[in-house]
C-alpha cells in the first residue's frame, strides 16, 4: 500500500510504484510520460472504470520496468511514443478515438466546422478504405465533378471520425445532423458501405427540395412535419404539418394598415392596433364595454388550414333593454371531436342556480337535444306524468353539455347527487344504449367488495394482508377449491369481526394474527351472549380455519371454540291474524308472495330471485335455485291460479319487459340491467303486521305438528336436518324431551 505516483492517491502498488488503474490508463491511452516516470509529468485524475474487461492485456499488472543487465529499465518503444507525442502540434485533441463499445453518460450535439475538418486532415480513420470506393463509384455513375468528390470525402471522413469519437462500430444515423453540409450524400455513401446504423424511419438532412445537381438521390425522404407552434401577434396555435411562418396573413395585413402600440385589453406591446386593441382582442370590444370583467380573459385560438369563423353576434352598448344571452339561447357546447384541455370534476351547483333564475318552463334546447329527450320519454311508457326526476336530469345535461360529445358517467351522478329531484341511473342506461356515455368502472364495482376493501385499508399491516388472505379463501382463490362465497356474506362476517380485530391491534398490541392465542379468542366472546356471541364465534372459526389452510398461521386458536345452539324456538301466528290473509293483499304481487311464504315456506331472498324460466304452469311446478342445487315446488290449485294471475298482469302492465325474474316492480321491469326486486318491495306487499320469516315459520311448524316427521319436512321444504329437528322439537316437545336418570 502506498501513494501512486501517477494519480497521487492511496492504493496497492506494483514494483513501478503504480496502481492498477494507472497501469490501465497508461496502456489504453499510451501515455509515455507516465510510463517513463518523468519529473515534469503532471498528476492525472483517477480513471473511472465501469464494469467489463479489456480484450487485450492492458488491465494486466505486469510492471513497466523489466530487469536488464544494467538493472530495471523501460522498453525503448515508450521513448519512441514520447517523441511522437511531443512532435504532435499543441492544442486539445479533436474527435479523439474512444474505446469501442463504451456507452456515453451524456450526449450533446457536436459543433463541426471547417476547423474540425482541417484538424483531422491526414489522420487515418477507421472505415475510410471501405467508403472511398463507394464515393468513386457514385462519381463515375452520375458524372459528378472532382470538386463534389473532394467536398463529400471531407464530410465522410468527418462522419467516420465522429463514429470513432463515439466508440461505435457503425455511425448512428441521427449523428449526421451535426455535419455542416452534404448530410444526405454522406448517409447514402455510409449506407452502401455498411458503416451506418439506420434509424427506424429514414431521415432527411436537407431542409429544401433536392436540387438537380444531386441525381444520386432518386427517392428523397419527405421532410418531417413541423411541430405545433404559436404565432407572434395573435398567439394562435398552428397545428402539426402547417408550413406557414410565425405571422399569419390577417396579422400581416394588420401590420401594413394599422399603427403599432400597446393593447388596452391584453397589455401586449408592439402590436398593430385598431380602437386601442390588437387583432385578437378587437372582436371583444363591445362585450368589454358591457361586461368589464371579461377583460381578464384572452381567447385561445387554433389556426385551422381551412374553414371560416362564424359571425360574431354583438348587441349595441348603452341599450337599456339589452337581451340576456342566458335566457334566449342554449348554453355553449363543445363541438364534435373537440377534446378538453383539462379534465376536472364538474360543479353543477352554479348550473342549477342559473336554471332556477330563468323564467318558468323548460330551458332552451337544440333540435337534436329535443329529439333525444322525446326518444327518452317514448322508451319509458310506464312512467307517471308527475314523475319527472329522470326527464329533468336528462334535460339539464342536454342543455349544458349538448349532444355532440359523449357524457361522462361521473358527471351524471354528480348532478343527481346535489338534488333529490334528480335521478342518475335511468339516464345513464339510456345514454349507454345509444353510445353517448363514457362509463366509469369505479361506479360499477360491487358495493360489498368496495366496503371490504375500505375496511381492510383501515386495518394495520400485516393484519390487513392476513384478513385479505381469508377473503380470497372465502372466494375460493386460495390453495383449496370449493364453492365461492358471495361478497355480501363475507361482508357480514367482516362486520362482526371488525371490532375484535381493531381491539386486538390497538388495545392488546397484536401486530399479526399469528400472535393470537386461545385466550384472546375466548376473551373476545366472553361478554357476549345469544346471536351476537354465536355470530362472532362462527366468524372467528371461519377466519382462523382459512388462515390455517393457507399456511399463514401455525395453529388454529379457534378450533375448539364452542359456537352454541340457538335457544329460541319457532313461533306460530295466531289463527285470527291468518284469517282472510289473501283478501288483505290488494295486488297480484302481494297475493303471490303471501302464497309462496305461507303455503310453500319460501324465504324472502329466494322469492325475490325466482326466474320466469322456473315456472311451468302446464306441469304445475316452480323450480327454486339454491346454489348448485334445485328445489322443485309442486303448486296446488290456489298457488297455481295466483301465479297465472300474476303472469297475466305482468304481461299487460309491462309487455316490453325483458327482466328474467318472475317478480318485478315498476322500476325493475324496465331497467336494462334486469335487477331483482328489493326485499322492501316484498315486505310492502304483505298485510300490515306480518313478515316473510313469520309466515315461513308458521307453515313449517304447522306441518311439523301434523306429521312429526323430519324427513317429510326436509323433502317438502328443502331444509336441512338440524332445521327439521328444531321444528319437530318445537311442535312435539314431549317426544324429544330427555328422560331423567
Amino acid at each position: 500500500m502506498g501513494c501512486a505516483r501517477g494519480a497521487r492517491h492511496e492504493a496497492h502498488l506494483n514494483t513501478d510504484g503504480l496502481c492498477k488503474p494507472c497501469l490501465v490508463a497508461i496502456r489504453v491511452e499510451e501515455d509515455a510520460e507516465w510510463a517513463l516516470g518523468l519529473e515534469e509529468a503532471r498528476p492525472r485524475p483517477v480513471q473511472l472504470t465501469v464494469g467489463g474487461t479489456y480484450g487485450d492485456r492492458s488491465a494486466s499488472a505486469r510492471p513497466l520496468r523489466r530487469p536488464t543487465k544494467n538493472g530495471l529499465s523501460v522498453g525503448g518503444e515508450w521513448w519512441t511514443k514520447l517523441r511522437q507525442q511531443r512532435a504532435a502540434p499543441a492544442g486539445p485533441p479533436v474527435l479523439e478515438a474512444q474505446i469501442r463499445g463504451q456507452v456515453p453518460l451524456f450526449t450533446v450535439p457536436r459543433v463541426l466546422g471547417d476547423a474540425t475538418v482541417s484538424a483531422i486532415v491526414g489522420r487515418p480513420v477507421a472505415g475510410w478504405e471501405r467508403a472511398r470506393p463507394v464515393i468513386e463509384a457514385i462519381e463515375a455513375e452520375h458524372g459528378l465533378t472532382a470538386g463534389w468528390r473532394y467536398k463529400v470525402a471531407e464530410m465522410v471522413r468527418l462522419a467516420l471520425a465522429v463514429c470513432e469519437a463515439e466508440g461505435a462500430g457503425r455511425l448512428p444515423e441521427a449523428m449526421l445532423r451535426d455535419l455542416p453540409t452534404n448530410g444526405d450524400a454522406v448517409r447514402l455513401i455510409l449506407l452502401r458501405a455498411g458503416l451506418l446504423d439506420e434509424a427506424p424511419e429514414p431521415m432527411r438532412f436537407s431542409i429544401s427540395d433536392q436540387p438537380v445537381r444531386t441525381p444520386y438521390i432518386t427517392t428523397p425522404t419527405p421532410l418531417p412535419l413541423p411541430a405545433p407552434r404559436q404565432r407572434t401577434d395573435c398567439y394562435a396555435w398552428i397545428p402539426v404539418g402547417r408550413r406557414a411562418g410565425f405571422v399569419c396573413d390577417p396579422c400581416r395585413h394588420w401590420r401594413e394598415r394599422e399603427g403599432r402600440g400597446r393593447c388596452c385589453r391584453c397589455g401586449r406591446d408592439g402590436l398593430a392596433l385598431r380602437d386601442d386593441r390588437c387583432r385578437s382582442c378587437h372582436p371583444y370590444r363591445l362585450i368589454d364595454q358591457a361586461r368589464p370583467a371579461s377583460r381578464r380573459f384572452t381567447q385561445l385560438l387554433i389556426a385551422l388550414p381551412t374553414g371560416k369563423g362564424g359571425p360574431f353576434e354583438a348587441f349595441p352598448v348603452g341599450d337599456g333593454q339589452a337581451p340576456d344571452y342566458d335566457e334566449q339561447r342554449p348554453a355553449l357546447h363543445m363541438s364534435r371531436g373537440q377534446e378538453a384541455l383539462f379534465t376536472s370534476r364538474r360543479d353543477w351547483a352554479p348550473v342549477l342556480a342559473r336554471l332556477r333564475s330563468m323564467p318558468s318552463g323548460e330551458p332552451p334546447l337544440t333540435e337534436a337535444a329535443q329529439w333525444l329527450l322525446e326518444e327518452f320519454t317514448r322508451h319509458r311508457p310506464g312512467q307517471r306524468p308527475d314523475y319527472r326526476k329522470n326527464t329533468r336530469t336528462l334535460t339539464i345535461l342536454l342543455y349544458w353539455l349538448g349532444t355532440e360529445t359523449a357524457f361522462s358517467e361521473p358527471d351524471v351522478h354528480d348532478l343527481a347527487r346535489i338534488d333529490v329531484n334528480l335521478a342518475a341511473k335511468p339516464v345513464c342506461q339510456f345514454l349507454r344504449d345509444r353510445g353517448l356515455l363514457v362509463e366509469d368502472p369505479e361506479l360499477h364495482r360491487d358495493a360489498d367488495l368496495a366496503w371490504i376493501e375500505s375496511t381492510l385499508t383501515a386495518l394495520p399491516e400485516p393484519v390487513a394482508s392476513e384478513v385479505g388472505t381469508w377473503v380470497e379463501g372465502m372466494r375460493e382463490q386460495g390453495r383449496r377449491e370449493g364453492e365461492p362465497r358471495g361478497y355480501d356474506g363475507i361482508r357480514r362476517y367482516l362486520t362482526t369481526l371488525q371490532p375484535t380485530l381493531t381491539a386486538w391491534a390497538t388495545t392488546a398490541g397484536v401486530h399479526s394474527l399469528r400472535e393470537i392465542t386461545k385466550d384472546h379468542v375466548e376473551n373476545s366472546v366472553e361478554n357476549l351472549s345469544g346471536y351476537a356471541r354465536r355470530g362472532l364465534a362462527i366468524a372467528l372459526r371461519s377466519l382462523f380455519r382459512a388462515l390455517k389452510s393457507e399456511r399463514v398461521i401455525f395453529r388454529n386458536p379457534a378450533r375448539n371454540l364452542p359456537v352454541g345452539d340457538l335457544k329460541g324456538i319457532p313461533k306460530s301466528i295466531p289463527s285470527d291474524v291468518l284469517m282472510g290473509l289473501l283478501d288483505q293483499a290488494t295486488t297480484p304481487l302481494g297475493r303471490l308472495v303471501v302464497a309462496l311464504a305461507s303455503i310453500h315456506a319460501l324465504p324472502g331472498h329466494e322469492i325475490r330471485t325466482l326466474h320466469t324460466t322456473g315456472l311451468d304452469l302446464s306441469r304445475g311446478t316452480l323450480e327454486v335455485q339454491r346454489g348448485p342445487l334445485r328445489h322443485t315446488l309442486y303448486l296446488e290449485e290456489l298457488t297455481h291460479q295466483l301465479a297465472a294471475d300474476w303472469t297475466t298482469y305482468r304481461h299487460l302492465r309491462w309487455p316490453a319487459s325483458a327482466n328474467p325474474h318472475l317478480l318485478v316492480s315498476q322500476k325493475t321491469a324496465v331497467d336494462p340491467d334486469h335487477p331483482a326486486v328489493s326485499i322492501g318491495t316484498l315486505r310492502a306487499a304483505l298485510p300490515k303486521g306480518l313478515t316473510l320469516a313469520g309466515l315461513r315459520q308458521d307453515r313449517i311448524l304447522n306441518e311439523a305438528a301434523e306429521s312429526a316427521d323430519p324427513l317429510r319436512l326436509m323433502r317438502l321444504f328443502g331444509i336441512t336436518e338440524q332445521t327439521a329437528m328444531r321444528y319437530v322439537t318445537a311442535a312435539h316437545p314431549e317426544r324429544t324431551a330427555k328422560l331423567p336418570r
